[in-house]
């Protein structure tokens, strides 16, 4: 790098983001694999995301927040802003969205508003909401929204029939969102999970009451009061996490467990065996994986992992394949194994470091052989474990309906394809 390159280096850096502007994140594909949704800024300057779609080799735009809000920069939510701090986000605009099990329906939350959009080529609409949204989430056909606003939890159709679930019982309580402790330690920003049938919802409870406080002032207002942070520092009082089984029908089940013992909540699901999720005792030496009585709220315990020191937590763990069985990392001797069933499935120095997903039988992770890189692998019964991505870099991915999409960083800078079929190293890019 010249003298040149070195002083413009910290401009570039700054008006980039970090360089992670103009670059392709937060894909979804579709059942069949024919689609993939994305975000991107359409520069490596423009902070403004849009959602985009790929198919039959073709790009095209979905949802532009300038066309819809201005420049899409207007004033979040606090519940929101801290959201966005919490997953590093650095763009504005449309910054994350979800879908309905088809990929068909499209939310996602612009400056508080509501707005939908099909991908079959209609144009994004607004849903009529109780207040500003935050972290809107269709159900599974694609009928229902759940979201939250001022701290309670709403189900809305897309006439904008609305019905709120929770309401929260004090200034300190919310529902439906997850907590400080969840969303920097563990990697869980969400608090709000569908059922299947399209009628239930697991939602997180959250009391902040028991946390102390930080105070923090403006440095550019001085006359400003200071702003009061639940912070819950090492050996302080965490929030008190709780799980309920809400119905549309405004039925309510708590989810029992002992959280005394296990305190933290690392993640949570419900599948086509029913609900599950992941606790952690306070010394983060053991971590349960329980199933979830949907009827009576009662948990039965499928799986302990523990360690002398600690409990490394592993993203996208615990999972379930389409049969039941357990994905879950295991640790022995220098090897991080993945396991399914209770049976490891990667070799002895194939170090696991996340699952992507599971669909059917077939599991998609990362894991890495060398510690300066990070490869997308693909497990199938019957077929073993094999590397998706090539070249040298570090990769993530999502998969699904037989294509692949491999995002890496890699000596070339960032890089995108798509790989269809079930051989790897085929296939076309959606850019970078």
């Amino acid at each position: 790098m010249t003298s040149t390159d070195l002083a413009a280096f910290p401009g570039q850096f700054a008006r980039s983001r970090r360089f992670s502007l103009g670059v392709p994140r937060h894909f979804t594909v579709s059942p069949d694999g024919s689609r993939v949704l994305f975000v991107r800024t359409v520069s490596g300057t423009d902070p403004v995301g849009r959602l985009w779609q790929y198919e039959d080799g073709a790009e095209r735009l979905v949802a532009d927040p300038a066309l819809l809000v201005g420049a899409g920069t207007g004033p979040v939510p606090e519940e929101e802003r801290l959201l966005r701090e919490r997953a590093r986000e650095r763009s504005v605009g449309v910054v994350s969205y979800a879908t309905d099990d088809a990929a068909r329906l499209v939310v996602f939350a612009l400056s508080g508003a509501l707005w939908a959009v099909r991908t079959d080529g209609g144009v994004p609409f607004s849903v009529p909401a109780a207040g500003p949204v935050v972290d809107p989430r269709p159900s599974p056909d694609g009928r229902h929204i759940a979201y939250v606003s001022r701290r309670s939890f709403h189900v809305v159709d897309l006439t904008g029939a609305d019905r709120q679930l929770a309401c929260p019982e004090g200034p300190e309580v919310s529902y439906g969102l997850a907590e400080y402790v969840a969303a920097e330690s563990m990697h869980r920003l969400r608090g709000h999970w569908w059922a299947p049938d399209s009628r239930h919802v697991l939602v997180a409870r959250v009391d902040t009451a028991p946390v102390e406080r930080r105070y923090l002032s403006d440095p550019a207002d001085p006359t400003k009061p200071p702003q009061a942070i639940p912070y819950p520092a090492a050996g302080t009082p965490n929030a008190e996490v709780t799980l309920q089984l809400l119905s549309l029908e405004g039925e309510r089940v708590d989810v029992d467990w002992d959280r005394k013992t296990y305190e933290y909540l690392v993640d949570a699901g419900w599948d086509a065996h029913g609900p599950f999720l992941a606790v952690q005792s306070r010394d983060q030496r053991i971590v349960r994986t329980l199933s979830v009585d949907p009827a009576t709220g009662a948990t039965e315990v499928l799986h302990e992992r523990t360690d002398s020191a600690w409990v490394q937590l592993i993203d996208g763990t615990p999972a379930r394949t389409a049969s039941g069985a357990l994905v879950l990392p295991e640790d022995d001797d220098d090897t991080r194994y993945l396991t399914v069933g209770g049976r490891r499935v990667t070799p002895e120095g194939l170090q696991l470091c996340a699952v992507l997903g599971v669909e059917g039988e077939r599991v998609l992770f990362t894991a890495s052989e060398d510690p300066l890189e990070t490869h997308v692998w693909c497990h199938e019964p019957g077929q073993g474990s094999r590397r998706l991505s090539r070249g040298p870099g570090r990769y993530t991915g999502v998969g699904r309906g037989g294509t692949v999409v491999l995002a890496g960083v890699t000596p070339r800078g960032n890089e995108v394809g798509v790989l269809r079929g079930t051989e790897p190293g085929t296939g076309t890019g959606t850019g970078s």
